[in-house]
């Protein structure tokens, strides 16, 4: 899963959203006095790669793109991305548009006590609007390129996003499929493991 997802799968609170948006990049370590809700943003970020990463249905997708290649779970979290912003009103009772403006200005309220570190790539996700950049398959694309640039020559060498753009072309239509199998199901070990009744802007 990427941004797009996981801030959707948190609960509707800001601290939770941010908790799991920023997992990754602070390697799920907060910082001392961070808050409850931030804490368990974490460590549903966590649940919410392991369920993925061990998914029957997803690692038949990855399959569907190529038997080998490194980033190919990268490529496959950047474009459920853009099959969750295609058919997002399928999930959620509020337009992604309100959904995601009402990030953008709590996130921004939120992120002044936090550490350098966590400011910076809220602010960045927040400039370069990154959580509607995959709604087209520009944006994917533009997104794989710029994976690409960051890459070490070593590691260009083995594997590169933009490759996989012609066999996303090819099985498209399947992956598609796929995701939509798949996501309920995530939604709903999110659920369950939250011990909520119910997510607020879930319509499942």
């Amino acid at each position: 899963m990427n941004w797009l997802a996981h801030v959707f799968l948190s609960q509707k609170n800001i601290e939770h959203q941010l908790g799991n948006l920023l997992t990754d990049p602070l390697k799920a370590k907060a910082w001392d006095g961070a808050s409850e809700a931030f804490l368990k943003g974490i460590d549903n970020h966590l649940r919410i790669d392991n369920f993925t990463d061990t998914h029957s249905i997803v690692s038949n997708s990855k399959k569907l793109l190529t038997h080998r290649g490194h980033l190919k779970g990268v490529v496959l979290d950047i474009l459920y991305d853009h099959f969750l912003s295609l058919h997002w009103d399928k999930y959620c009772t509020v337009k992604r548009e309100k959904f995601l403006e009402d990030f953008r200005t709590h996130a921004l309220v939120t992120i002044p006590t936090y550490p350098d570190k966590a400011k910076d790539v809220i602010q960045k996700v927040v400039r370069n609007k990154q959580l509607t950049s995959y709604e087209h398959m520009d944006g994917v694309v533009a997104a794989f390129g710029r994976i690409d640039k960051r890459l070490s020559d070593r590691a260009r060498s083995k594997d590169t996003c933009t490759r996989y753009i012609p066999l996303i072309a090819e099985s498209k239509d399947e992956l598609e499929e796929a995701f939509l199998d798949f996501f309920p199901e995530l939604m709903a070990m999110v659920k369950k493991e939250c011990r909520v009744k119910t997510f607020e802007h879930w319509k499942i």
